[in-house]
């Protein structure tokens, strides 16, 4: 009994270190959806796969601040990326997301970024 606790725990740390999905910030009950943007990168073997996201799009202005950024990975077999905020984010009218695939794996995730 309790080698299966030890196995379930075990299960479960590393469960949380292969999650793709990522969240910055908090989100209020005042915070209102100020975009979402879709990426995708098709898999290749015998390499990462990395992308950025940048919030506002160019050719974009944003004038509210960022309070929270959610990141959710659409595959649903536990191969998703990394996320990595690389500057701005809340506190800032600006934000830029890294996002490194795992080995030989693609990308597909959706970031939601919600203002005030």
């Amino acid at each position: 009994m309790k080698t299966l606790q030890v196995a379930l725990v075990l299960s479960a740390i590393v469960a949380l270190a292969f999650a793709a999905n990522a969240s910055f910030g908090s989100k209020l009950s005042s915070s209102k959806l100020a975009s979402t943007q879709n990426l995708t990168i098709y898999k290749k073997n015998n390499t990462y796969q990395d992308g950025t996201i940048v919030f506002p799009l160019s050719g974009q202005t944003n004038t509210k601040i960022i309070r929270f950024i959610n990141v959710t990975d659409r595959f649903t077999n536990s191969s998703g990326p990394t996320t990595t905020l690389w500057s701005g984010g809340p506190g800032f009218t600006f934000a830029t997301l890294f996002v490194k695939s795992q080995f030989s794996q693609g990308i597909n995730i959706s970031a939601l970024f919600y203002t005030d």
